[in-house]
């Protein structure tokens, strides 16, 4: 037992959502304004677009069959690209305008199919004009239906096939790409049970109505008051839903699968290409790898209208050769039989290692690399996977003599082969279900395979996407490297640290260049993706290390990640490079290397590399899930990330930058683990749904909190989640079913008024630039929820699903209660009970050494809290229903 544990956070309300009803107004954006007062000049602009799309649809199809290709395309079914009022347009309603959505861009852009020549957007359209229906002002949210094709290219090619699309891609020329599809159904929401409205919210409501109808000239009576529904009632409409659920759900399967034998026919019959993997479900698309020529992709880029993303198979990009060094015999003896199990998926381990052997699972080894039968690392200068291994066992510290005990067993997946290289043949995203599921009971996986480029911002790839599917479904927890730069690429479309330097882009800048943004898969969401920073610094007369310890590593891939979150979230020290002092030469050199493993006759080595610092990280977890094996990779993940600390140069004076480059730090296996006499920290783990709120209350000692004293108190909160993730979409909270984020009491303010003020205005739909405003008594937490608010500008916690946040407080502001609040929200399951689990950690340091805090705190907590108290929170609090 430690002598300083983490205490549980004992929840004192859960507040879930209940039904009444209340109006909202909303604010009419200035273009769809300008359409509702010009009702025919844009009802005619739209119908123009739309026939002049349907007719050169027409004729492309036209063209198609006098070339003599086959006619296998409908006029019926065409790609169509429109933008909508993206803050007042329910995309879902396009549905009833006769088009499918297929993916979701920015700025209100969609990508959709026309299933019906347009007929139901003329129905919608003369609505408008005529002003009848229910919907006669939804067509001026409709902005515009864009004209041409070359949206094809700019938004669901890569840069790469753009650039050669279309004259670039010779008929006979052979392309193997990875293609993304669209079968998206929306699923019938979940009902709301109706609950009571009191005399007081009815009189509020009606007053709202009068008001906003008081010039209406055909205004209706108001509503009765809202009566509760009985069981039988609701059960009834419980028992519909569940048969309307179903019936989607095939229907859905269904058009994968006709989507699916069409890919199928097109690319193997048609065209005698060939599929190269499975077609890998991800609920609401699909995704695979194909060989075609270049008259196929050609075809299929024009007039598919289901696709939403094509890319050319990315080249996996490893480290540069590790040399030797001398190592003294250490007696590695195998870890306690309870220790937990990672999962190294890479270039293979050489089992038999003498450093290694007695962690090594063996009878679970597994080859995936087409056409080879063999789980060793044939890597020639030491291996890879062999390399990562042995950062997993030992950390920072190989010892040089006496008896070592790793932490953890390992498994080998062996998916590189001897050149470092993913073979062509493996679709990443199916290769991660098959390891998964062959490796079952395995919650914790170490990836440190990366592609040689940056990733896309377009959309989550397919890989990273079932990643986060993988670890929402199944509990697990993958950690991943962030990617590297290589010396020298000799392409200046995709620089090295020499070609960056040489063209006059000095380090550190360089590495917030756009080409040195994290690589796929590293963008991952859910999963913790690690970047690498100098473990030592070097100059003599010629040469100098770029940076110092500390300092980020000259090749380390940076953030953000996809729509603004925090990626890397930790870094860990992977060495660095030595430039020349009078030149451009840049070299890898042993000075400022990290020691690793290797296989070969010295058994070990130097390395650098984003890869060698991912598994230091699975290091850590490995000693958290041997001290408490019974909990979540929620909570393993968040104490990793709660133990993290930017490096010194950056902690007082943080800025976006030094988030894109260390995420929230180095993380610590002390901190991680248990606690000091000055520092305490507070675990719980739970699950919330959208419209719910779970809150907590800390105690502080009056004792710490004397008016004399002002030494200094670092208060750090880290949330993780998971969430069901639906990859046709944008933004975070567009991509997961429901996304949570926590919020802090104001200094002086009771649990009370607290529990009051997030209750009622958890639900507010507010834009980036428009939240709540904060007071004197708010905490500034160094990030905060506005990207104005905090110490670092331009970022926003709850862009992430990694949501670290942190403040240095002086003891004598502290006040006798903090409280702390997990809320839910919407995302794209429109359902309210489908529940997010998540973990919390908070905890308070003296960061001087001036207080010991630990006992104060933890004696201030020691009362039970009664059981969790369950607080209605109705609509009428949180702007959920239209009049």
């Amino acid at each position: 037992m430690p002598e300083f544990p983490h205490l549980l956070l004992k929840r004192k309300i859960n507040g879930p959502y209940q039904f009444t009803g209340v109006p909202i107004d909303k604010k009419i954006d200035a273009q769809t304004a300008a359409n509702l007062s010009n009702r025919a000049g844009h009802g005619a602009a739209l119908t123009a677009s739309a026939s002049g799309l349907q007719q050169a649809y027409t004729q492309q199809l036209l063209q198609r069959k006098e070339a003599g290709l086959p006619d296998i395309f409908s006029e019926t079914v065409l790609p169509v690209f429109l933008q909508v009022d993206p803050r007042d347009f329910d995309i879902e309603a396009l549905k009833g305008y006769g088009i499918e959505i297929v993916a979701e861009e920015e700025n209100g852009f969609i990508i959709g199919a026309n299933v019906d020549s347009f007929s139901s957007l003329a129905n919608k359209i003369q609505q408008f004009i005529d002003q009848k229906g229910k919907s006669k002002d939804q067509a001026a949210k409709l902005w515009q239906i864009v004209q041409g094709d070359q949206w094809r290219a700019d938004y669901i090619l890569s840069p790469g096939l753009k650039q050669l699309f279309p004259d670039g891609m010779a008929d006979g020329q052979l392309f193997t790409v990875d293609i993304s599809v669209a079968c998206y159904l929306k699923m019938p929401s979940k009902p709301i049970r109706v609950m009571p409205e009191t005399d007081e919210e009815y009189a509020e409501n009606k007053a709202h109505y009068e008001a906003k109808n008081k010039d209406n000239p055909e205004k209706k009576e108001y509503r009765s008051i809202r009566k509760p529904e009985s069981d039988e009632q609701y059960q009834r409409k419980l028992d519909d839903w569940l048969k309307r659920t179903q019936a989607a759900e095939i229907e859905r399967d269904n058009i994968a699968s006709e989507r699916q034998d069409f890919l199928t026919n097109f690319i193997e019959k048609v065209y005698k290409g060939e599929l190269l993997s499975s077609f890998v479900d991800l609920e609401d698309s699909f995704g695979f790898k194909a060989k075609m020529n270049g008259q196929a992709l050609k075809d299929l880029i024009r007039n598919y209208a289901y696709v939403f993303e094509i890319t050319e198979g990315e080249e996996i990009q490893m480290e540069e050769p590790a040399s030797d060094f001398a190592f003294p015999a250490v007696d590695i003896t195998p870890p306690e039989k309870d220790s937990p199990v990672i999962c190294v998926i890479d270039s293979g381990i050489q089992e038999k290692h003498l450093y290694l052997e007695p962690a090594i699972l063996t009878t679970y080894s597994k080859n995936y690399v087409p056409n080879e039968d063999t789980t060793a690392d044939h890597v020639p200068d030491g291996g890879h996977g062999t390399k990562v291994a042995g950062s997993i066992l030992f950390g920072n510290t190989i010892p040089d003599d006496g008896a070592y005990q790793p932490p953890c067993f390992l498994v080998n997946a062996r998916i590189l082969d001897a050149h470092n290289r993913l073979s062509d043949r493996l679709f990443p995203a199916e290769l991660m279900e098959e390891i998964a599921d062959d490796f079952d009971g395995i919650r914790l996986f170490n990836m440190s395979v990366a592609t040689s480029g940056p990733c896309r911002l377009n959309h989550i790839s397919t890989w990273a996407a079932k990643l986060d599917s993988l670890i929402h479904q199944r509990k697990l927890l993958f950690i991943l490297a962030a990617g590297n730069l290589k010396i020298s690429t000799g392409l200046a479309e995709r620089p090295g640290v020499l070609e960056h330097i040489t063209a006059g882009r000095d380090y550190p800048r360089y590495l917030l260049e756009s080409s040195c943004r994290i690589a796929n898969p590293a963008q991952s969401l859910l999963s913790l993706t690690v970047g690498s920073v100098c473990n030592a610094d070097f100059e003599d007369q010629d040469r100098k290390s770029f940076g110092t310890r500390g300092r980020l590593s000259a090749f380390s891939r940076t953030g953000p990640g996809l729509w603004g979150c925090v990626k890397p979230d930790v870094v860990e020290y992977g060495g660095d490079l030595l430039r020349e002092k009078r030149g451009f030469l840049v070299t890898q050199d042993d000075s400022v290397s990290v020691k690793v493993i290797k296989t070969g006759a010295n058994a070990t080595g130097y390395a650098i590399g984003t890869s060698f610092a991912a598994p230091k990280v699975a290091h850590i977890i490995a000693h958290l899930a041997k001290r408490f094996p019974t909990e979540s990779t929620l909570l393993y993940k968040a104490l990793v990330v709660q133990s993290a600390r930017l490096p010194e140069h950056a902690f007082h004076q943080p800025n976006r930058n030094t988030m894109r480059a260390f995420g929230f730090g180095i993380p610590d296996l002390q901190r991680a683990v248990e606690n000091t006499p000055y520092r305490i920290t507070f675990t719980t783990e739970g699950k919330v749904a959208a419209h719910q709120a779970n809150l907590y209350s800390i105690n502080v000692p009056s004792e710490l909190t004397r008016a004399g004293d002002d030494y200094d108190i670092l208060l750090e909160v880290t949330l993780v989640y998971t969430a069901e993730p639906r990859r046709t979409r944008k933004r975070l909270k567009s991509y997961f079913g429901s996304w949570l984020t926590w919020e802090s009491s104001k200094l002086g303010e009771s649990f009370d008024d607290f529990a009051d003020r997030v209750l009622k205005r958890m639900e507010e739909e507010t834009d980036d630039e428009n939240t709540l405003q904060q007071d004197v008594n708010s905490i500034k937490w160094v990030v905060s929820t506005s990207p104005g608010y905090g110490q670092v500008k331009g970022m926003k916690r709850q862009d992430s699903a990694t949501q670290k946040d942190w403040v240095i407080l002086k003891s004598n502001v502290l006040t006798a209660e903090l409280s702390f609040a997990v809320v839910g929200h919407k995302g794209w399951d429109k359902g309210t009970d489908t529940e997010i689990p998540f973990a919390l950690v908070i905890s308070f340091e003296a960061i001087s050494k001036e207080n010991e805090i630990y006992n104060k705190i933890e004696v201030a907590n020691r009362v039970e809290v009664e059981e969790a108290i369950t607080i209605p929170i109705h609509a009428a609090s949180l702007g959920l229903i239209n009049e």
